[in-house]
């Protein structure tokens, strides 16, 4: 394949990867703040009046949407796709001998590195935020033990 050909095809996997990145880190963003609104709803109904009582229970329901698989399959989906085009971009660069400027070089790993940081920071941090919540919402609501 030509140097140009493998140029073209590296800037459109990164613009690939920056558009789904950008997207699911808005979405793990939000993930993250309803999760840290969930868990301070349960902190601030912490009587034993109806209301209070009642809106636990909500936090409860709620709980089970936001914590669930989808945000962890789909980090770890979306990183090993970026993993993949970063390896694309160094092994054109490195084994068909394609110059770019340094600086781009720089800014490219740099790029793929700081959003997955950024991937995994929000997972992270959701995810300590869930356990925390799951925990106080086991303690408060303990499952049932089952009949002999």
């Amino acid at each position: 394949m030509e140097p140009t050909t493998l140029i073209s095809l590296s800037g459109s996997l990164m613009s690939l990867f920056g558009l789904l990145v950008s997207l699911f880190s808005v979405h793990l963003g939000n993930w993250l703040a309803k999760l840290q609104a969930l868990q301070t709803k349960w902190k601030i109904n912490s009587g034993s009046d109806d209301k209070e009582v009642a809106a636990r229970r909500e936090c409860r329901y709620s709980f089970v949407e936001l914590y669930n698989w989808q945000p962890f399959v789909m980090t770890a989906i979306i990183a090993g796709f970026g993993i993949a085009v970063l390896y694309f971009f160094n092994d054109v660069r490195a084994f068909a001998h394609v110059a770019f400027p340094s600086i781009f070089v720089c800014l490219y790993n740099g790029f793929f590195i700081i959003m997955l940081l950024l991937q995994g920071f929000l997972l992270y941090s959701g995810w300590s935020v869930g356990k925390a919540v799951k925990a106080e919402l086991e303690k408060a609501y303990p499952k049932p033990k089952p009949k002999p």
